[in-house]
């Protein structure tokens, strides 16, 4: 990703909440929560560099199969 925007974010969210249709070891429904209690949190994010920190974390997350979580 090219850096923090309103699409990217959105993407990454979509993807998250993709990827965890396939969970076996935890609840999807915990996991939806979670991801969605998350994004909701960053929205007061108010510095680019926050805002990019946890964009970075969010890709990681999901690059790491979702923490070993798959």
């Amino acid at each position: 990703m090219g850096g923090w925007s309103r699409s990217a974010v959105l993407e990454l969210y979509r993807a998250l909440l993709r990827a965890g249709r396939h969970l076996q070891h935890t609840d999807r429904n915990y996991y939806r929560r979670a991801v969605t209690r998350e994004f909701r949190r960053c929205q007061t994010l108010s510095g680019p560099q926050e805002k990019e920190d946890a964009l970075k974390r969010g890709q990681f997350f999901l690059n790491s199969k979702l923490g070993g979580l798959m």
